[in-house]
């Protein structure tokens, strides 16, 4: 990217204008060491980039023999977010620039600056956004992908680099996609729908499977294939296929919706569909007082349902549709002991999960306590 580009894109994440300096690139070295955003065991061959001082955020524009050319503003318009990719962007141009072991290519240099384009695009609450001409890849975007969100509890630096990623992620789907980094721990990928099918050609209709269907399916091979990449937990969601040459910021939005309502309900799992949240979202837009006073009209006991046997007996019991044969299997335990705590939980609620209107009322009891305050 030419340098005025980059410098206007700089200054679109910082909302900011940017001033020029030069100084002693001996100072510049002393200002690394003092700087305290500075990472402990950082080495010359990461080449930050970016450092704080004195109020002021500078940016390494030009390094020569005995001076470095900076670029600064008001620390002020800086988050640490914002810092972080400032400081690999100017990482990324100085290797392109450099040729430095080819460690950074064409195409992951347009991965991040599409990454930056839709973060600044979430902020301003442009969902609806058009990609710029200006973005070389737009034209892979005009056709119908299928969109995955991958957040990871490691930073990218600590996974597989972006070609790492893009080689594993291209032998699953046996085909070119587009892999984006978001945040420091997001990973948005665009699959070509053509890379997908949910049935062959010479399959009886009777047989196909769903466009959910097929999609769970694709997203549980993804999720065994990527969640090994990284130490700690890893949450994946999945869109319904669209193009996102417009609203690409919108798609991201509830891609992330969609991870942290089933994060929040739903703990234990790692794979979050859109399609199997529809209550969960409903009742999160539930205002808080209402929440709290539906809950006071209908527990007569609060301790009722926060009991851990009987918390596993309920979701277990409709985990598997209310099914008092499957959730006696599933809980190891015999018939009579399972109907034998459901007895005991419409005698301590007044409620009985075996009828359809009352297990609504828990299953929603159930989801409200996990955001009712």
């Amino acid at each position: 990217m030419e340098k005025q580009l980059l410098r206007e894109q700089i200054e679109r994440i910082i909302q900011d204008k940017l001033e020029t300096t030069t100084i002693p690139i001996d100072t510049w070295k002393q200002w690394l060491e003092e700087d305290p955003s500075q990472e402990e065991g950082s080495t010359a061959a990461q080449a930050q980039q970016v450092v704080l001082h004195e109020g002021n955020c500078y940016m390494l524009w030009k390094q020569g023999s005995s001076q470095v050319t900076l670029l600064f503003c008001d620390a002020s318009q800086v988050t640490e977010r914002d810092q972080g990719w400032l400081q690999m962007l100017l990482w990324m141009e100085a290797q392109q620039r450099k040729g430095a072991n080819h460690s950074v290519t064409g195409d992951e240099y347009q991965a991040s600056l599409l990454g930056q384009w839709i973060l600044e695009r979430l902020q301003a609450s442009d969902m609806q956004a058009e990609v710029p001409d200006s973005f070389s890849w737009k034209n892979k975007l005009f056709s119908t992908v299928i969109p995955f969100l991958l957040v990871t509890e490691q930073s990218h630096r600590e996974g597989p680099s972006y070609s790492q990623l893009y080689k594993l992620l291209k032998s699953y789907f046996g085909g070119d996609l587009v892999v984006v980094p978001l945040t420091d721990k997001e990973w948005f990928f665009l699959v070509p729908e053509n890379l997908t099918s949910n049935a062959e050609p010479e399959e009886e209709e009777d047989n196909k499977e769903t466009l959910e269907e097929y999609l769970t399916s694709y997203c549980h091979g993804l999720f065994e294939l990527l969640a090994p990449q990284w130490i700690g937990e890893s949450h994946l969601s999945v869109a319904y296929p669209t193009a996102p040459i417009h609203g690409i910021p919108a798609i991201v939005s509830r891609l992330r919706e969609t991870i942290y309502l089933g994060r929040t309900f739903h703990i234990p799992e790692s794979i979050h569909l859109p399609w199997e949240l529809h209550l969960e979202h409903l009742v999160y837009s539930i205002p808080d007082e209402v929440r709290k006073q539906f809950m006071q009209r209908v527990v007569i006991k609060n301790d009722n349902f926060t009991d851990a046997e009987t918390m596993t007996t309920l979701q277990t019991f409709f985990q598997y549709n209310c099914s008092v044969s499957e959730t006696a299997k599933r809980l190891y335990i015999h018939r009579n002991t399972l109907l034998y705590r459901l007895d005991k939980i419409k005698q301590e609620t007044g409620l009985d999960v075996r009828t359809f209107s009352d297990a609504v009322l828990v299953k929603l009891i159930l989801l409200l306590y996990k955001v009712t305050k």
